[in-house]
């Protein structure tokens, strides 16, 4: 059997953590967009891996746009691993929230990058610090920090 690469293995583990999260709870609904790379041009890029929307209790919704990464590197993620980041950004300036969680599998560690970290330059950064973030174990924990 083919061995998936560390961005698929981080993807996965992050569907498996959203379709539980949407089977306990009706508030909270999930989508994964196609991947434009597998389906080798024929649709355009999309704006991130997964859609994510949470009701808030007050008739009003949280709207998230999560993209999974995957990075040998302990301290920064090139923003050549960003490729959306124009389209993101346009999307943040919409209010909506824009996550891109990090898995560092040499580290045996997650993080996760939010609007704030990665919008809050006036022209985008070669790369994003990873240092200074929570750290967790799994794709769950990260999940469950961010989406509590």
């Amino acid at each position: 059997m083919k061995k998936l690469d560390p961005g698929k293995e981080a993807e996965k583990d992050a569907a498996e953590w959203l379709e539980a999260r949407s089977l306990q709870a009706f508030d909270f609904a999930w989508h994964r967009f196609p991947d434009s790379r597998a389906a080798r041009g024929l649709i355009g890029a999309q704006p991130s891996d997964f859609l994510v929307s949470v009701a808030d209790g007050s008739y009003h919704n949280r709207t998230v746009y999560l993209e999974v990464k995957s990075t040998e590197m302990p301290t920064r993620l090139p923003k050549a691993k960003v490729s959306q980041y124009g389209m993101l950004r346009k999307f943040a300036w919409t209010n909506a929230e824009v996550l891109v969680l990090v898995h560092q599998p040499l580290l045996q560690r997650w993080v996760y990058l939010t609007n704030d970290d990665l919008f809050s330059y006036e022209d985008c950064p070669a790369s994003f610090p990873l240092t200074n973030l929570p750290t967790f174990a799994s794709a769950k924990e990260a999940l469950e920090d961010y989406f509590r």
